[in-house]
């Protein structure tokens, strides 16, 4: 009867350990922080509506549309972050899938997030004419 196979030491699958704290303490703050550029924009852009004269700050239509992709932005870069940070814990043989996790989180959420709230946030901004 054949010894049984040692378990893979390379990715450490199961075991939490300083990494993977890391990488969750990362997207909370990531959250957080898209969370909170996400409420600062809509209660920047509530005061604009139909009547609302377009010269005013943040009321045309480039400055909504802006606006309204800053949280994605947010969302994308952190998860880009996560996943370079991905492979530089990989490289030195450390426990490197909480961060991969964790850019899919923000790549989701992002996603989520832009077809959710950018419709809404950027309003006649986006319709053509």
């Amino acid at each position: 009867m054949p010894d049984k196979p040692e378990p893979s030491t390379g990715d450490n699958l199961g075991r939490i350990d300083d990494d993977v704290r890391a990488s969750f303490r990362f997207a909370v703050i990531a959250t957080a922080a898209a969370g909170l550029v996400l409420l600062i924009t809509s209660f920047w852009l509530r005061g604009c509506g139909p009547m609302t004269d377009v010269s005013t700050a943040a009321c045309g239509r480039p400055e909504r549309i802006s606006l309204a992709v800053l949280s994605p932005l947010v969302l994308f870069g952190t998860a880009c972050y996560a996943f370079v940070k991905t492979i530089r814990v990989w490289r030195v043989r450390r426990t490197w899938w909480g961060w991969q996790g964790v850019g899919w989180f923000l790549l989701t959420l992002m996603v989520l997030v832009l077809t959710t709230f950018l419709p809404a946030l950027a309003g006649s901004g986006l319709s053509a004419g």
